[in-house]
């Protein structure tokens, strides 16, 4: 073998290692490239992920507030009609009860004039008996009636005199009463449910 044909050998072979060499830093490259994009997808599919999950996170945080608003409105609303539903059942019964008191005052005159009749009666005669049970009849149904809607008449006689209930028409000697109790009653009071409806007309003791 010549000169020429060993330098010829060995740079071929030269070039050979050289083309081999190169051949594995492409690879290398290659790889290197292949895995910084893997690296860039990857990372670029974590930001999308990540982002999606910030996103349901507002919406459900927001979705939240929305449902205690709504909850808070409801038991305002609900709070407002039971307020309401107190406030015209009590109405109700005020007029109902205002019904019924200026029904009832207007026939305590009727009470007093039976009332009246009856004691006429009997003083005056005993032939009329059958009549004056009738009319007594009468009076106690109306005032069972009128006592079921809470009328009561009040007690006075020998009690302290109370201008809450009572109407003092004038004062008198008495040796059976204390001063300042009642002596005598000229016109009956009456309360209704505990309200004074019409005070006693009444004679107080010095």
């Amino acid at each position: 073998m010549t000169e020429m044909d060993k330098e010829f050998k060995e740079t071929t072979v030269i070039e050979d290692e050289s083309s081999d060499i190169s051949t594995e830093e492409k690879k290398k490259e290659t790889a290197t490239s292949s895995g910084s994009k893997k690296t860039s997808r990857s990372k670029k599919g974590k930001s999308k992920e990540s982002g999606k999950i910030k996103e349901l996170q507002e919406r459900i945080h927001k979705l939240e507030q929305e449902k205690e608003q709504l909850r808070d409105q409801a038991l305002r609303k609900m709070a407002e009609f039971d307020n309401y539903k107190r406030r015209t059942e009590k109405e109700f019964l005020s007029i109902l009860q205002n019904a019924s008191e200026s029904l009832i005052v207007e026939l305590l005159p009727v009470l007093d004039d039976f009332e009246r009749f009856l004691e006429h009666a009997k003083k005056e005669s005993e032939n009329n008996q059958s009549m004056l049970e009738g009319v007594e009849l009468i009076y106690k149904k109306l005032s069972n009636i009128l006592e079921k809607q809470g009328l009561k008449k009040m007690e006075t006689i020998g009690q302290e005199f109370d201008p809450e209930k009572h109407q003092a028409l004038m004062q008198v000697e008495s040796e059976e009463h204390e001063s300042g109790h009642i002596v005598e009653e000229h016109l009956k009071g009456y309360t209704l449910n505990d309200k004074v409806i019409r005070h006693s007309q009444v004679l107080v003791a010095k």
